[in-house]
């Protein structure tokens, strides 16, 4: 080709091209997967999705964008309804960019997808040898051939095929803990001094005290995280329980709250309880669904400026009357969508 005749005069203009045949074959396996939605669109709505509602500024300065082309594609996505702008509540004069409730449920379910796009581009980079020119010719060819989106959707493929599985801690995997749980956290409510302690020293707050931490994984891939935390001897608290945003759907969040029982049960605990916040509905219903039972709250002596629900494991008790559910349903706000304990 004549632009690698031009060696490394000509290096913008290929990484340009390599960058527009990504997106291409991006979005080829977007729609092998009946998936309407453009990479190009990726860095804003990711963005929006981890980080949660932002202004045009604040997004363009994350993902490296002008003011500019970060407005002019949030007005499209605005007229295709995957996002809304509404007024920042703290500051009238600020315009906040949101994923609607479609897009939210829409990227829920793109986790399998997207690891399969990352495997697939770091398979090709790895293959390459050499200098950068040549380590680029080698991803050119990749693309050109077909083999690069060959591998994208064989991995899509595996990752769609595959069961989540849960595993207890491993040190390796101890980035994951705080990773997953920080963003949502970040999101919805704070880091408070007590999770930035356990999250970035889980063998000090968790481990020696004598608790457990579970990954859910699919295909390898680490997707969610619970803590078991003991408080004295056989009280233990479920906390830290999250699923990566992408990967709803599959199961994780159950999976993960299962085994947590049955660690405890294994433990022959006498008490299992958690806190978490009225917000989170769908996390809720689920610890419901599997016997925890509605206390006072705020628990006494509860470390969490969030918690304003306390649930006990209580498997055998009279389930809550369906005119109390629906009381406390009212009391709630709309929750994000966030399978989470706290």
């Amino acid at each position: 080709m004549f632009l690698h005749m031009q060696g490394e005069l000509a290096l913008g203009s290929r990484f340009k091209a390599v960058s527009e045949s990504l997106y291409a074959v991006a979005n080829a396996t977007y729609r092998a997967s009946g998936v309407e939605i453009d990479a190009h669109w990726f860095p804003l709505l990711r963005y929006l999705q981890v980080k949660g509602p932002a202004t045009v500024t604040e997004v363009a300065a994350a993902i490296g964008q002008t003011h500019p082309a970060v407005s002019q594609l949030a007005a499209k996505l605005r007229k295709g309804g995957w996002i809304t702008r509404r007024t920042d509540r703290a500051d009238a004069r600020r315009g906040m960019l949101e994923l609607s409730a479609d897009a939210e449920g829409t990227l829920d379910r793109l986790g399998p997808i997207w690891c399969a796009i990352r495997r697939g581009a770091r398979a090709a980079a790895l293959r390459g040898q050499g200098s950068l020119i040549d380590v680029l010719a080698g991803f050119e060819a990749d693309i050109d051939s077909g083999r690069l989106a060959a591998e994208i959707l064989a991995q899509r493929d595996r990752l769609l095929a595959a069961q989540v599985e849960v595993q207890p801690f491993r040190d390796e995997w101890a980035a994951h803990f705080l990773r997953i749980n920080g963003e949502w956290l970040e999101r919805y409510f704070a880091l408070e001094a007590v999770d930035r302690a356990m999250l970035e020293r889980p063998r000090e707050h968790v481990l020696d005290p004598g608790g457990a931490i579970l990954f859910a994984l699919l295909d390898g891939e680490v997707i969610g995280t619970c803590a078991l935390l003991r408080e004295s001897p056989g009280v233990y608290e479920l906390s830290k329980m999250a699923v990566e945003t992408g990967y709803r759907g599959l199961g994780a969040g159950r999976k993960l709250l299962d085994a947590a029982i049955a660690e405890f049960r294994r433990r022959q605990g006498s008490t299992l309880f958690l806190e978490s916040n009225a917000r989170l509905k769908p996390a809720l219903a689920l610890y419901e669904s599997a016997g925890f039972v509605h206390h006072p709250a705020p628990r006494p002596g509860s470390h969490y400026q969030r918690a304003d629900v306390y649930m006990v494991y209580e498997p055998a008790a009279t389930k809550t009357t369906a005119a109390t559910a629906k009381a406390i349903g009212d009391r709630r706000a709309r929750p994000p969508r966030q399978t989470s304990v706290r």
